[in-house]
């Protein structure tokens, strides 16, 4: 794998469209993603043909992890200088630091992205994760760190681990004494946030933004977002 300062900045066209195509297919619409590349500084492997997202903490490079965008790559994930390397930070520490509205923290870079994509404009939230649904006690420090920061903070792991997701959400709760810590229960059906149907992610993220639950199980939720909270 080559150092990220041989990577190309995702864009449109060139020998980074295909990167650019793959996340307008899951969904983010262009104006958005447009946004969100300067912001992630979200730049494409060639020839990996893997979209690459860097890791830095303070503004110093510590490497970067990449998602393959084909289907049929056996690993979706790399990781560069080192394999599973970055545990001992979170994705976008200095954002998760300044501050905001509502905190999510979800298992990879690429559900961080999508999560933000999904915010409405001025909707002053952050999204981090945690490189995988095992946080180091490197990792719990920073979060421990930035509750204080938020209104509310939401631990939104994959749906196959949400029993390991209302655990830490309510340990951290114990520890820090804090009331604004809760977990979101994306629902089976939709896997993990990176691979929920976009329309359906933004109304989660707008629903949790305005949310003080300490638990939000969106397969009950969503009824009250989508059909006004009629039975079915």
């Amino acid at each position: 794998m080559r150092d990220l300062n041989q990577l190309v900045s995702l864009e449109p066209t060139g020998v980074a469209a295909p990167g650019y195509e793959y996340l307008l297919v899951r969904g983010v619409p262009a104006a958005r993603l447009d946004a969100l590349i300067p912001l992630f500084d979200l730049r494409f492997d060639d020839d990996e043909r893997r979209v690459v997202f860097p890791v830095r903490e303070t503004g110093k490079d510590l490497g970067y992890t990449a998602r393959a965008i084909d289907s049929n790559e056996r690993k979706r994930w790399l990781s560069h200088p080192v394999e599973g390397g970055h545990k001992t930070v979170i994705y976008e520490p200095d954002r998760v630091l300044a501050g905001g509205d509502t905190l999510f923290i979800v298992e990879g870079p690429f559900d961080a992205v999508m999560v933000t994509a999904a915010m409405q404009p001025g909707n002053d939230s952050v999204a981090t994760a945690f490189f995988g649904s095992l946080p180091t006690v490197e990792q719990l420090a920073y979060i421990t760190a930035a509750i204080p920061l938020f209104r509310m903070v939401y631990v939104m792991l994959d749906a196959n681990v949400y029993g390991r997701c209302r655990r830490l959400a309510q340990e951290l709760a114990l520890v820090t004494g804090a009331p604004n810590l809760g977990s979101i229960n994306i629902g089976i059906e939709n896997r993990d946030p990176g691979a929920t149907r976009f329309e359906e992610l933004e109304a989660l993220v707008e629903f949790a933004s305005a949310s003080w639950q300490t638990e939000i199980r969106w397969m009950w939720e969503r009824r009250l977002v989508f059909t006004g909270g009629g039975k079915e």
